[in-house]
């Protein structure tokens, strides 16, 4: 695609300004590769506060937006039931597609957004933004060296209190909207890790409740994970307590442990400590202006669509498991 911006800027359109859109569209605003032109909400009180903000078209609609000609490439930052609705209308324009975890509420959905974004010729980015804190990509770089030996098990946790204030009005209130509500709102961001530092998962075993919040939906997840090369994990995730962020390797060398920021704890087998700390990153900047980085050299993105589902099938996996009181293989969810 031409570039119809003179400036040389990416020209962005955004569905959802609301809530965690606010921030991603604060986000284009900052970058100085990236210029934000329309956006979209179904509030439209809401779009327009953002668009005199920051300088943009408020578009009456999807279609309008994904109609604009100086539009390259569309974020989608919408609740996750809307997202195949969004991310098709986008690609059926032309438009590569930058959307939010989780890929999808369903392997069905998510199939269908990978498909049109194929048939249209446009790529397909995923916002899993975790991965790329300092101590993330360091855990990557400390195991891809050997640093912790043989990997013998993981474990990560992502939880915090959001679900104690949840009403009724809410999307993430209902199960059928957030099914399995911690795991796919925060643990999601942690199976991204885990698959990325150490390799597929190809089956999980887990557990599910509800212990406290006032929505009807679960509350609290443990499930234990076994990856294709064998090694075994847990990662657990609840959406009632302080919040908590952990990913730790453990190696007959070293283990790693890691979380939020750039920081990350070595321990090595000779009882010796060392803190180490990776590169200090904006990782929703460094996101988006990698997607607009994609659109501009034609790369593929680090997380794209095949990436977004297999992180989507562990947290089904793992809500079909609780369930039905079984492993369940992730193949069972992703064949076709």
């Amino acid at each position: 695609m031409a570039n119809p911006n003179s400036d040389g800027q990416v020209g962005l359109g955004i569905i959802g300004v609301g809530g965690f859109g606010a921030g991603m569209a604060e986000k284009i605003h900052q970058s100085e590769k990236l210029r934000l032109l329309a956006c979209y909400d179904i509030s439209a009180e809401m779009a327009e506060k953002a668009a005199e903000k920051y300088g943009c078209v408020a578009a009456s609609s999807l279609e309008e937006l994904v109609s604009q000609a100086e539009i390259e490439g569309v974020v989608v930052v919408t609740p996750n039931f809307a997202h195949r609705e969004h991310v098709v209308a986008a690609a059926r324009a032309g438009k590569h597609v930058f959307v939010d975890k989780p890929i999808a509420n369903e392997i069905e959905d998510a199939y269908a957004m990978i498909d049109a974004c194929g048939e249209a010729g446009v790529f397909l980015a995923v916002g899993h933004n975790f991965r790329r804190f300092g101590s993330q990509r360091k855990l990557k770089e400390l195991i891809d060296e050997g640093v912790p030996g043989t990997i013998v098990a993981v474990e990560a946790n992502f939880s915090h209190a959001g679900g104690m204030g949840l009403t009724p009005q809410q999307w993430r209130y209902y199960a059928d909207k957030a099914p399995a509500l911690p795991l796919i709102q925060l643990g999601v961001h942690c199976a991204d890790t885990l698959q990325h530092v150490v390799g597929p998962i190809a089956e999980v075993s887990s557990f599910m409740g509800h212990a406290a919040i006032p929505a009807d939906n679960l509350d609290v997840t443990a499930t234990l994970l076994r990856f294709e090369n064998g090694t075994i994990g847990y990662l657990g995730s609840n959406y009632a307590t302080p919040a908590v962020h952990y990913v730790n390797i453990y190696g007959t060398k070293a283990n790693l442990y890691s979380g939020f920021g750039s920081q990350l704890r070595v321990l090595r087998s000779d009882r010796t400590e060392e803190v180490i700390h990776g590169p200090n990153v904006d990782d929703r900047l460094e996101e988006l202006e990698d997607f607009g980085e994609c659109i501009r050299m034609g790369k593929r993105p680090e997380v794209d669509g095949e990436v977004g589902i297999r992180n989507l099938a562990v947290v089904l996996a793992a809500l079909k498991s609780s369930q039905e009181g079984r492993p369940v293989k992730l193949e069972e969810l992703l064949a076709r």
